[in-house]
């Protein structure tokens, strides 16, 4: 695996007799996102014997009371091939999120609040009105609003994203 496209991931745990240990150490590829831990519900319950909640069905909304951690990698817009945008589209209907269909791909709505923080390289956030661009270090609380990520840059941009559960929208 190339190690610009990786992350290692450690989870702690508990041993049987209360210690603390390293449940989980592993690496994992993210060329383009992936699903570091989901808690499925909130306080979560840090008890008990660990599945490894990365494997949880990959949905761009937060379970109940839940929450996602997220390392993303998003590659230079014009990098992408033709026909990605659309491909994106569908691919967030499938995980749960609203697609807007107002002549700009991408964009959409989840019923969470997301905390992201670029790692590496720049990216910019359009919204209904206006758009920013970030870069190394920029954070973004971003509440349920339309948007849709892209990164402009010459190099990839890479993102940690927490996902919570929110009451929707009225």
């Amino acid at each position: 695996m190339d190690s610009a496209h990786t992350i290692r991931r450690v989870v702690t745990g508990h041993d049987a007799d209360g210690k603390s240990v390293v449940v989980f150490d592993d690496v994992h590829d993210y060329k383009r996102r992936v699903q570091i831990w989901t808690a499925e519900g909130s306080p979560a319950d840090n008890s008990g014997e660990v599945a490894d909640a990365a494997l949880r069905e990959t949905r761009l909304e937060a379970p109940p009371q839940g929450s996602l951690f997220w390392m993303v990698e998003l590659p230079p817009s014009r990098e992408l091939a033709p026909g990605a945008a659309a491909e994106t589209a569908e691919r967030l209907a499938a995980e749960g999120a609203v697609t807007h269909r107002d002549g700009r791909p991408g964009m959409h709505t989840t019923r969470t609040i997301d905390y992201m923080v670029v790692l590496d390289g720049e990216v910019t956030l359009l919204l209904d009105e206006g758009e920013v661009t970030l870069h190394k270090y920029d954070t973004v609380v971003q509440r349920g609003t339309a948007h849709h990520w892209e990164n402009r840059g010459t190099e990839p941009a890479r993102l940690a994203f927490v996902l919570l559960d929110a009451l929707p929208l009225r």
